[in-house]
């Protein structure tokens, strides 16, 4: 990974909407316009809700068994990177040391942000998938193209 490409994505917030659905925002600072947007299924935000400490499920979710497993046969998480997309996908790589070796395993953002969280471990986002907050001028322009511009 070249350091520069890639920002450390510390805060992780969620969001949940009825009309625009589930949504994942990681910033490397809360203060940061900068940002990386993603969708993602229930489960997924059950997920990382759960690993934020907003949920707390009666039973282990899929995630929770799986490293657990993997724990005990001496993976050791490292880092997860959102590196690319391609054909309006996402895609994830998690980084893990097995008997010394490091291995890297595609994964979907939602459940490598998810499996991060749960290991504290760093989550990279490519510099290429962020986006820029409106400022609130920004956002009251394009209101008024939007109020102009006849359907």
């Amino acid at each position: 990974m070249e350091k520069s490409e890639f920002i450390e994505a510390r805060d992780v917030f969620i969001k949940t909407d009825r009309i625009q659905g589930n949504m994942v925002i990681l910033k490397e600072s809360e203060e940061d316009s900068l940002y990386f947007l993603m969708f993602v299924g229930d489960a997924e935000i059950t997920a990382i809700a759960k690993e934020k400490g907003l949920v707390e499920p009666k039973r282990p979710l899929t995630h929770d068994l799986y490293l657990t497993i993997l724990e005990r046969a001496g993976a050791v998480f490292e880092k997860v990177e959102i590196s690319e997309m391609r054909e309006n996908t996402f895609y994830a790589k998690v980084f893990v040391r097995i008997n010394g070796e490091e291995v890297v395993f595609d994964s979907r953002p939602s459940d490598a942000v998810a499996l991060a969280l749960h290991e504290k471990i760093p989550v990279f986002v490519h510099k290429k998938l962020l986006r820029r907050e409106l400022s609130p001028e920004e956002v009251q322009e394009f209101e008024m193209i939007v109020k102009t511009v006849k359907f």
